[in-house]
């Protein structure tokens, strides 16, 4: 009976523990399971979840708070397409809005990296899905697609 009582508990911390995760994604195959990071920045409590697979792409997971609810999503998507730009010395290789609340952007890197990534924004929260990859076609594989759409945010 105690080791049916342990079992539980340990279950219940398990199922609670992946409950806390506010997204769901379907990983496509060959990525391993998420390490997740925090840190604050001024007012902004950033955590993101980062998956490698054996061929060294990446999925990373970002879910910024911010210290209000965002009123004007096209202005925050506009401001962090260019510091992602900045960041990796990329260039834009098509920008898809999904609505007032989330787009998709694909762009490469100076050093030779594929991207991927669609921002949404919901209530005081913005979430992106970032996929890096090492070729265009990579970037654009259907498996990739699946797991783009696959994405969806919990309760908040």
């Amino acid at each position: 009976m105690k080791s049916i009582k342990s079992f539980m508990a340990i279950s219940l911390i398990a199922g609670a523990a992946h409950a806390a995760e506010p997204f769901s994604i379907n990983l496509s195959t060959g990525f391993g399971t998420f390490t997740k990071q925090t840190q604050t920045s001024g007012k902004i409590e950033t955590t993101n979840w980062i998956s490698k697979s054996p061929t060294g792409e990446a999925v990373v997971v970002t879910m910024s708070k911010m210290p209000g609810k965002i009123l004007d999503p096209a202005k925050l998507f506009a401001s962090t397409r260019d510091a992602l730009l900045k960041s990796v010395k990329g260039t834009l290789d098509n920008e898809q809005k999904l609505g007032p609340a989330s787009e998709v952007l694909s762009f490469h890197s100076s050093s030779g990296a594929f991207l991927r990534s669609r921002l949404i924004a919901s209530g005081d929260r913005l979430y992106q899905v970032l996929y890096v990859g090492h070729s265009a076609e990579q970037r654009e594989n259907p498996a990739i697609a699946a797991m783009f759409d696959s994405f969806s945010i919990g309760a908040q």
